[in-house]
């Protein structure tokens, strides 16, 4: 789809925000991380290759980390031991289509300048300078504290991070930050409310384009890290997007569209990142008040989606799949007028899925069984009764299709 194109940097800086929930709300601990770093890559005198991968490293850096303990840990200074994180997020880039550049980045992104306890091996100059540059600013942040004024906090951080010189962190590294840290700016703009825009003034790709196969792509990494969050849903992005794309070319819907499907399936429960670990790990039913926390899930995923150039269908397919055509679903309400077609898939691929999938506590259920579930939901007007019993015509091409890589 030529005419399919979205901003680089509003993409990887929306999905970012997603990464960013925690016990403590919306940190946006990536983007102030990228926008420190890219300070301090600057004046320190980076290539403009090596500040694009500083960049698309920094604003990434957590991705083997989706569950909320494990941000709880690597958000104290003295983190013990960040190796799980970083081996994941190595995994998860390595060999990646666009972003196998930054792979040896993450691995060392929190290795010590002095070489002690290092997972990669690595000290000194051996450890890569995008590394050790996202290690000081990432250490930065994690210091910074939302409810004291950003200035009166400069002092104290800077005289924590010189302690470290030689240790923790690279001595010229150090020197840089501590002429950065003299400008009233850099710290105003780590707590700006503006600080998207500001970070797009700083990032050296803030006017690169993607098309619709690196969009898929990125969504595909993007799915690994939301299914990473709760082990009872380890493929379900993954499953929902290649059912969703089924069903479209079933429909008769061309490539271009069953690709857009591809990328709203993968997506569709980005918001699950801002939903607390032992709500989604609960094999149990949920009560009344842990059902309406879930129900943030797809609000988020709208709002996120929302800043991304060009990613209005995406968004709509996305986000409405627990909407339904007798309007009682959540959270916008709305019904089969405003419901369009690939948001109608996308919700029978969503339930189709869970219902085939093993789960820790239970195993894929009956064919009988999920076929009666979908047919009541299509009876009782939640999900689009075409669209169903299309999908059941063709049941067992689908449980192919999701097991296939």
């Amino acid at each position: 789809m030529d005419q399919f194109l979205t901003n680089y940097y509003k993409l990887l800086s929306s999905l970012s925000l997603a990464m960013d929930f925690s016990f403590h709300g919306l940190l946006r601990h990536h983007q102030r991380v990228a926008l420190m770093a890219l300070q301090i890559g600057k004046l320190y005198g980076l290539s403009q290759q090596q500040m694009e991968t500083l960049f698309t490293a920094a604003i990434l850096h957590d991705a083997g980390s989706s569950t909320w303990e494990e941000k709880g840990q690597i958000f104290k200074f003295d983190v013990i031991s960040s190796a799980n994180h970083c081996i994941k997020g190595y995994e998860l880039f390595n060999g990646h289509l666009l972003f196998n550049s930054i792979a040896e980045v993450i691995l060392s992104h929190h290795d010590r300048w002095d070489g002690k306890n290092n997972i990669s091996g690595l000290q000194r100059q051996e450890i890569p300078i995008e590394s050790r540059i996202i290690h000081l600013a990432d250490r930065v942040d994690v210091l910074i504290r939302d409810n004291l004024y950003i200035l009166q906090q400069a002092n104290p951080i800077c005289q924590i991070i010189n302690q470290q010189s030689g240790k923790l962190f690279d001595p010229l590294l150090v020197e840089a930050f501590t002429d950065l840290s003299k400008r009233e700016c850099f710290w105003l703009d780590l707590h700006s409310e503006f600080i998207t825009d500001i970070l797009q003034h700083h990032c050296p790709l803030a006017s690169k384009k993607l098309g619709l196969s690196e969009v898929i792509a990125i969504a595909e990494t993007m799915a690994k890290v939301i299914d990473f969050k709760s082990p009872f849903t380890m493929k379900h992005s993954r499953g929902v997007a290649k059912t969703s794309n089924l069903l479209g070319k079933l429909a008769g819907l061309d490539e271009d569209e069953c690709s857009i499907l591809t990328v709203a399936g993968l997506l569709h429960d980005l918001g699950k990142l801002g939903i607390p670990d032992a709500i989604l790990n609960k094999p149990g039913k949920l009560t009344d008040y842990e059902f309406r926390i879930i129900k943030r899930h797809t609000y988020y995923t709208y709002h996120i989606l929302h800043m991304v150039n060009g990613f209005e269908q995406i968004n709509h397919y996305a986000s409405c799949h627990h909407e339904t055509l007798n309007g009682t679903g959540y959270p916008f309400k709305l019904d089969r007028s405003d419901l369009k077609l690939g948001a109608r898939i996308v919700a029978v691929a969503d339930i189709f899925t869970a219902l085939t999938e093993d789960r820790p506590y239970r195993p894929a259920m009956d064919k009988k069984l999920v076929i009666n579930i979908l047919r009541k939901q299509a009876r009782i007007g939640a999900i689009d009764p075409d669209l169903t019993s299309l999908l059941l015509d063709h049941y067992e091409e689908a449980i192919y299709n999701q097991n296939i890589n």
